[in-house]
């Protein structure tokens, strides 16, 4: 399974909708994700050892959503991603929507 596959279903594991950028139903929390930077990574002889990848995660909820925090980072170190950051949470007053960016890693050996 390659890392986007991974990452997805980890966090659709969760129990709410996820999307790759944009997420066009009503739930009232869901999480979409991006690739931000994938590196070659652990150079020896000129080729590269691994590659590391960044994503950024972003959790959307109308409700309570300190609980889908907690659990996202535990399925997360689970499935071997790390580096796990949770950003400055917001309000968007426009959607009423909370919003919680998380940017996480992984390396692929």
């Amino acid at each position: 399974m390659n890392v986007d596959a991974l990452l997805k279903t980890t966090l659709e594991g969760l129990g709410y909708p996820v999307e790759r950028l944009k997420y066009d139903g009503k739930a009232k929390t869901y999480i979409t994700y991006q690739l931000v930077v994938g590196r070659d990574v652990h150079f020896s002889d000129d080729e590269n050892g691994a590659e590391e990848f960044t994503y950024r995660v972003d959790i959307y909820s109308r409700g309570d959503y300190i609980a889908l925090m907690r659990s996202a980072k535990r399925a997360l170190k689970e499935a071997g991603f790390y580096g796990i950051t949770f950003d400055p949470e917001v309000f968007e007053e426009n959607t009423g929507y909370y919003h919680v960016p998380v940017e996480i890693k992984y390396m692929e050996v």
